[in-house]
């Protein structure tokens, strides 16, 4: 009897530890990284044919030093912002990580009345 108490409690601790791996690995509304697809098809599409909802895959270039309120994806050309409309912020210490974002593709009006093309995510997961 002792032993089956604990085998149980080790396996209840070890499928909670597993529960809170996936909690931290994820960050907003969940990303299924199925549908994903690289950073620079993503934005393929959208400067293509305007396809902005998305699910994107990439690596991390930089990421904002003073409170995680955006990153920016590494692309083929200019790397491309992505924010979360203050909805959550991620990790400052994810630079050159793999990750995903899901959400979708914007123009942004910059000061200098510049266009730039931005992605706004509702919810990233890391790999």
């Amino acid at each position: 009897m002792k032993n089956w108490i604990t085998s149980t409690a080790i396996a209840i601790s070890a499928m909670m530890g597993a529960c809170n791996q996936t909690s931290i690995n994820q960050i907003g509304e969940p990303v299924n990284s199925d549908d994903a697809v690289s950073v620079n098809v993503g934005l393929s599409a959208f400067q293509k044919d305007g396809t902005s909802e998305t699910v994107l895959f990439g690596k991390v270039a930089e990421v904002c030093q003073s409170e995680g309120c955006w990153f920016s994806f590494i692309t083929d050309d200019e790397n491309v912002t992505v924010d979360f409309g203050d909805a959550f912020t991620v990790p400052k210490n994810i630079a050159n990580k793999d990750l995903y974002a899901k959400g979708h593709f914007y123009k942004d009006t910059l000061e200098d009345k510049s266009i730039e093309v931005k992605f706004r995510a509702v919810g990233v997961k890391f790999k």
